[in-house]
């Protein structure tokens, strides 16, 4: 009888270089999923930027609506200084609708300043009021009331940018919101 003889292999386990290779692979996925990580809380932060200016949007609709009497006035027209005129520790009476509109502009900017990163808002008359200039505070004057709301957010990878220009760097953006009360 003739015997046919295999290959058989002596191998007992994993050779080093197997092992170095898979803790190579694992290595490379495992930064991967960190920097996605990253990404992701960083998107989350600016997802949460965008709500609290979509909310002190309303928040100056809201002020608006209260005041219709300024707004009647064009007090809210193009509006961009503030002032504390202390409306909200007198009774109505003691304003005017236009001092009413200057001191809810005044706090209402405050909030913002403190919410937002660099924040900054304005209330104006604008034909082009989403024209996509992020950090243009200008307003032509004519066309419709709007609300405009600035602030800087971290760049993340899913912006159209460079991955080595992330630095920590901001981009600008600017949320517009058309008033009609």
């Amino acid at each position: 009888m003739m015997s046919i003889h295999s290959a058989r292999t002596n191998q007992q386990g994993y050779s080093l270089i197997e092992v170095m290779l898979t803790v190579v692979i694992l290595s490379i996925g495992l930064a991967g999923l960190g920097l996605l990580q990253v990404n992701n809380v960083q998107n989350t932060y600016n997802a949460n930027n965008r709500a609290l200016a979509t909310n002190a949007a309303m928040d100056m609709s809201s002020r608006i609506r209260a005041n219709m009497q300024g707004y009647g006035f064009q007090a809210f027209a193009n509006i961009d200084t503030g002032s504390d005129n202390n409306c909200t520790n007198n009774s109505d009476d003691d304003c005017t609708p236009l001092e009413m509109a200057q001191d809810d502009f005044n706090q209402w900017n405050d909030n913002i300043a403190a919410i937002l990163p660099q924040g900054s808002g304005i209330v104006c008359t604008d034909s082009t009021p989403f024209d996509g200039q992020p950090g243009a505070t200008a307003c032509d004057g004519t066309g419709n009331n709007v609300i405009k709301i600035f602030w800087a957010e971290t760049a993340t990878f899913s912006d159209e940018t460079v991955a080595d220009d992330i630095d920590g760097s901001t981009i600008s953006q600017v949320f517009s919101l058309i008033i009609s009360p």
